[in-house]
C-alpha cells in the first residue's frame, strides 16, 4: 500500500510539473503518450548522435566497454561475475569500466573493485574527458549495457551506434521499446542473469560477421538522428512554445 501510495504522489508531481512547461521534450516516445494523455503538450525528441556518425574500424582485441555513472542498478557486477566466467574460454579479453560513481552511492564502485581484485585484464578509468570519450569506443569491439533497471533513454545506446560498435543489454522493457522507436538491433539478454548475459557475449565474441551486421544496421539508423536534425526539433519545439505566446519564432 505505501509503495503504491508513493507511486500516486510521484504521478501527481510529475504531471502538476510538466504542466507549467509551454511544451515538454521527451526522448522516449512512450513517455509522450503516457503525459499526452494527461493533457501535456509534448514532442518526442530522441537523444540522437552526440557527434557526426564515424564508423570505426573494429581492433583485433576483444575489449568489452561499460560506460556509465556507477550505481548497483547498472547490472556492473553481473557484468563482472560474466567476465569473469568467459576468460576461462576467451582469456585474453578485456573489460573497460568508465564513469563516476553515482552520488547516492559513493562506496559502490571501490566495494566492487575489491570483490573482484582478484580478476585479470579489468580497466577502471573513472571520469572520462568528452574529447576521449570516442577513444573508449575505438578500443572496444562490444559496448555493454547490463542495467537492471532505467532510468530513460541511453545516450551510451545511441554512442556505440554512432561509432559503429556492436551493442550486448539486458531486456528490460525500455531497453526493447528504445531499440524499436530508433530501429537498433542489440543482442539481448535476460535481465540480472549473468549467465545469460556471458552466453550473450560469447554469441558476439564468436562472430566477427554477427558483429559487422549489428553495428552497420545500427550506424545507418543513427543517420536519422545526427546533431542537424536533433537541432531542428528543438528549435521546432521552441517554435511551439513561443506561438502559445504570440511570440516571435
Amino acid at each position: 500500500m505505501l509503495l503504491a501510495e508513493y507511486s500516486h504522489l510521484w504521478e501527481h508531481l510529475l504531471t502538476k510539473v510538466a504542466t507549467q512547461a509551454d511544451v515538454v521534450c521527451l526522448t522516449m516516445s512512450h513517455y509522450v503518450d503516457w503525459l499526452s494523455a494527461r493533457g501535456v503538450d509534448c514532442m518526442h525528441i530522441p537523444i540522437g548522435a552526440y557527434h557526426e556518425p564515424e564508423f570505426l574500424k573494429e581492433t583485433e582485441a576483444a575489449e568489452f566497454l561499460f560506460f556509465t555513472t556507477l550505481a548497483p542498478f547498472k547490472g556492473l557486477e553481473i557484468l563482472l561475475t560474466a567476465f569473469d566466467n568467459l576468460r576461462i574460454e576467451f582469456p585474453k579479453i578485456k573489460l573497460t569500466i568508465a564513469g563516476v560513481e553515482h552520488t547516492r552511492f559513493p562506496n559502490y564502485a571501490q566495494d566492487l573493485k575489491t570483490r573482484f581484485n582478484g580478476a585479470h585484464n579489468i580497466q577502471w578509468l573513472g571520469k572520462v574527458a568528452e574529447e576521449n570519450v570516442i577513444d573508449l569506443f575505438r578500443r572496444a569491439q562490444i559496448v555493454v549495457l547490463p542495467y537492471t533497471a532505467s532510468t530513460g533513454s541511453s545516450s551510451v545506446l545511441y554512442q556505440a551506434a554512432t561509432w559503429g560498435r556492436a551493442i550486448v543489454a539486458s531486456d528490460l522493457i525500455e531497453n526493447k521499446k528504445l531499440a524499436r522507436e530508433n530501429d537498433l538491433h542489440l543482442q539481448f539478454f535476460e535481465n540480472g542473469n549473468a549467465q545469460s548475459l556471458q552466453n550473450a557475449l560469447r554469441i558476439l565474441l564468436n562472430s566477427v560477421e554477427l558483429r559487422d551486421m549489428q553495428a552497420k544496421h545500427n550506424f545507418n539508423s543513427i543517420q536519422r538522428v545526427r546533431p542537424t536534425a536533433t537541432g531542428q526539433h528543438y528549435v521546432e519545439a521552441f517554435n511551439r512554445a513561443l506561438e502559445k505566446h504570440n511570440g516571435r519564432k
